[in-house]
């Protein structure tokens, strides 16, 4: 019996499932890139300017609390206002000139620092700013997610890689939901979660280990291709996250460009965990062995 194994595809046709799984994955991420409401953040954010090591250390001494800081009128610009009697936070401001080089070509130098006046958003009113879309976190507990998390534990633990279920898997930062870990080779899952958000985080953090990411590697290309991963892996598993995908890829993958780059990233490291979930023994086969010493590796006495 084959009761607990997850729902496999057939041989036959997981090549189609796949493909299929990759463009509805596709599509709904380019739903949320191209959203009215996703391109109202983008053009928000891209009015904050981006600021040095040096001025965010000028910024913290100064306002130790600061979320988000623009000049007056920026703000303004955002539909908000820096409330009267409000100190500015002073950053250094470069002053610029052009400088011609070989074959007229010209190029814009620092000549000297200024000082310029900034203030954080708790400092004004008005309008609230645009927000990235939500990722909806899995409230559900399937016997699809429950059979998944077991057999993907089981396929790490064939890997070498044991899984904590624990409080806070980063430790000062309670609301991250698991961690992979490249220097102790663990992965570590946060104890209350729903059956299938457990499964789908578990299944993203495998992905990371699978793909081997490290700290080199570009940040918004490692969390496309392990989320992406996990939204196929589930959606090959019957089970849909993609009120959490698509939108945690989106706000990762900004520019349309990472995701096309990225997505032969994610079927590779789909296809990787598909297959070895698929490879493993049916539990109840495990469980048979374990308890009648007479059967070993299958084969008869």
């Amino acid at each position: 019996m084959e009761r607990d194994r997850p729902n496999q595809a057939g041989e036959s046709d997981r090549p189609d499932k796949l493909a299929e799984t990759m463009h509805t994955l596709d599509e709904g991420i380019t739903a949320v890139l191209e959203g009215e409401a996703f391109r109202r953040y983008l053009a928000a954010m891209g009015r904050f300017h981006g600021y040095s090591f040096g001025n965010v250390a000028l910024i913290l001494a100064q306002a130790p609390e600061a979320t988000g800081v623009a000049g007056y009128r920026t703000w303004q610009s955002l539909g908000r206002q820096v409330r009267k009697g409000e100190q500015g936070i002073r950053i250094l401001v470069p002053h610029t000139r052009r400088v011609e080089l070989d074959e007229g070509e010209e190029e814009r130098v620092v000549r000297a620092f200024g000082v310029g006046t900034v203030f954080d958003i708790n400092q004004t009113e008005g309008n609230p700013l645009p927000e990235p879309p939500i990722a909806e976190e899995l409230r559900t507990a399937s016997d699809a997610g429950r059979r998944l998390a077991t057999y993907t534990e089981r396929f790490l633990t064939q890997n070498g890689i044991p899984v904590e279920r624990v409080p806070e898997p980063v430790p000062g930062r309670p609301a991250t939901k698991g961690s992979w870990s490249p220097r102790e080779r663990i992965i570590r899952v946060r104890d209350d979660l729903a059956i299938d958000q457990a499964a789908k985080t578990l299944v993203h953090e495998t992905a990371h280990a699978v793909a081997e990411h490290r700290g080199w590697h570009a940040r918004n290309d490692a969390e496309t291709v392990a989320e992406g991963a996990a939204y196929v892996v589930l959606a090959h598993f019957g089970i849909d996250s993609g009120s959490y995908s698509f939108p945690y890829i989106a706000a990762w993958a900004e520019d349309r460009a990472i995701l096309t780059r990225n997505l032969a990233g994610v079927q590779r490291t789909a296809h990787t965990i598909i297959t070895g979930i698929e490879a493993l023994e049916p539990i109840e086969s495990v469980e048979t062995k374990q308890s009648n010493p007479s059967v070993r590796g299958g084969e008869s006495p």
